[in-house]
């Protein structure tokens, strides 16, 4: 069971990341998705600069230690999963990426303002 639920949250967090990686489109669309996009990357920011993890990160470590004690030890879907989740990086090295790639996204969101207060 925990298997399976380590499996799934390792499933959203993918979801998630895909979503913080494309989310600005839903801006430039005038989606009201973009709202999510934009807290997603607001909560993101100070997680990395000071050095936290996400909330899926630490569901996932509980769930994956929960599963290890039954008697299947792990899954391709975790291996899979894990290795684009958690790319072989230094920590800084990814906490940095992500602090650039929220800066530039909320530098388009300031370019999707600006053209939107304009039309008004």
């Amino acid at each position: 069971m925990y298997q399976i639920l380590a499996e799934l949250t390792m499933f959203v967090h993918l979801l998630w990341i895909l979503f913080v990686l494309v989310g600005v489109i839903f801006a430039v669309k005038g989606s009201k998705l973009a709202w999510l996009h934009l807290g997603g990357l607001l909560f993101s920011l100070p997680m990395n600069f000071l050095g936290w993890y996400c909330p899926l990160t630490y569901l996932e470590n509980v769930l994956r230690r929960s599963a290890q004690k039954g008697a299947y030890p792990g899954s391709f879907m975790l291996h899979f999963l894990e290795i684009v989740i958690y790319p072989d990086f230094p920590e800084e090295v990814i906490r940095l990426g992500v602090i650039l790639f929220v800066c530039f996204n909320l530098a388009a969101y300031g370019v999707v303002a600006k053209r939107y207060l304009r039309r008004l």
